[in-house]
Parts: structure tokens; sequence; C-alpha cells
């Protein structure tokens, strides 16, 4: 094994907080991707064939929804925790990755309240609620 001297060590704090961010910027990009889905989800002509949507839209939108919802929330609640828990490490982790979470948490928020919306308009207006 050669022994290189200019090698410099990486700490943890800094492989943690790179993980964290990578984590983050991950959960982001599928934030993005379920409101995609969601929008898709409530809309009417999504669902028939009338939408010329494809059929492997549809069940790809059907089957990973929720468990994209749920595994994203997971982990926001593990990142959230994790970020707390390092408060007392340097300031500017602190503060760049906490706006990426909130930003996070944001998309998630928008999801729940884009189907949520949908949701109460149709039961206002009386109309039977959509299966999917």
């Amino acid at each position: 094994m050669k022994h290189y001297p200019n090698t410099k060590k990486i700490d943890h704090a800094t492989l943690t907080g790179i993980g964290m961010m990578a984590t983050t910027l991950l959960v982001l990009g599928l934030g993005m991707v379920l409101i995609w889905f969601s929008v898709l989800r409530e809309n009417e002509e999504f669902w028939t064939n009338a939408g010329g949507y494809p059929i492997w839209l549809r069940d790809l939108v059907l089957w990973t929804f929720w468990p994209l919802v749920l595994g994203s929330v997971t982990v926001l609640f593990g990142l959230s925790a994790i970020c707390v828990a390092k408060i007392g490490g340097g300031l500017r982790f602190f503060v760049i990755v906490s706006m990426l979470i909130l930003l996070s948490w944001g998309l998630v928020t928008t999801v729940a309240c884009i189907a949520l919306e949908d949701n109460v308009d149709v039961v206002i207006s009386g109309v039977t609620i959509h299966n999917p």
C-alpha cells in the first residue's frame, strides 16, 4: 500500500454534510416528480383514453405515487432530525441544509395541497369521488 504524503483526510462532519446535501437534493428532485404525479392524478382525462396518456404512465403514477410520498416524508423526517442535531456544527452547513430541507417540505406540502384541494372541490360540487 502506497503512502501519499499530500493527501488530506476527510473528516466525519464533511462526509456527513456531503451525504445530507446529496440526499436532500435527491428528495428535492423526487418532490418535483411528485408534484407532476399529483397534478396527473387529479386530472380526470389522465385516467381515460381520451387524455392520450400512455398506459405505462398511468400504471406508474397509480402504483408509485403513495410509496414515493411516504418514502419522501420518512427521509425528510430523518434529515430534519439530523439537521437539528447538528446545529452545533458549522453554521454554513446548518443554513444551507436547513434551507434545502425546508424547500423539500414545501414541495411535499404542495403535493398534499393539490390532492386535498381537488378532493374538497369534488365533495363540495356533489360529484362522486374518483377511484385512483
